[in-house]
């Protein structure tokens, strides 16, 4: 058993998005996204992978195949792999994302902590 403090995952980026692993094996990835005020994770897939985004604080509009859905601080999303989606923070304060994919990504380039 583990315990982790999300808290210890969010930070202000220092660019636009900051991606902070919290846990990996070959079931799951779990990190912290961090996107400043205004910034956008570009579009992008998840291959056949099972995705959850929870927004733990600040307001998103998650595009998902041309559709776009606004979230807000305690929604959860739940996207398939092959949907193309992206995220823009649309709010005034930093928007930090709890981010799961199951199964883990087959690259392991995804599976660090990133500086964008």
């Amino acid at each position: 058993m583990q315990k982790f403090q999300l808290q210890d995952y969010r930070l202000e980026p220092e660019g636009k998005i900051a991606k902070r692993m919290i846990y990996k094996d070959a079931n799951v990835i779990c990190f912290i996204l961090n996107i400043a005020s205004g910034a956008s994770l570009p579009p992008h897939t998840h291959f056949d992978c099972t995705v959850l985004l929870q927004v733990l604080t600040g307001k998103a509009s998650v595009n998902v195949d041309g559709n776009s859905l606004a979230a807000a601080e305690q929604d959860l999303i739940q996207l398939d792999g092959p949907e193309k989606m992206s995220v823009d923070n649309v709010g005034e304060e930093t928007l930090a994302l709890y981010v799961s994919i199951s199964p883990a990504p087959p690259n392991d380039q995804y599976t660090k902590d990133a500086n964008l």
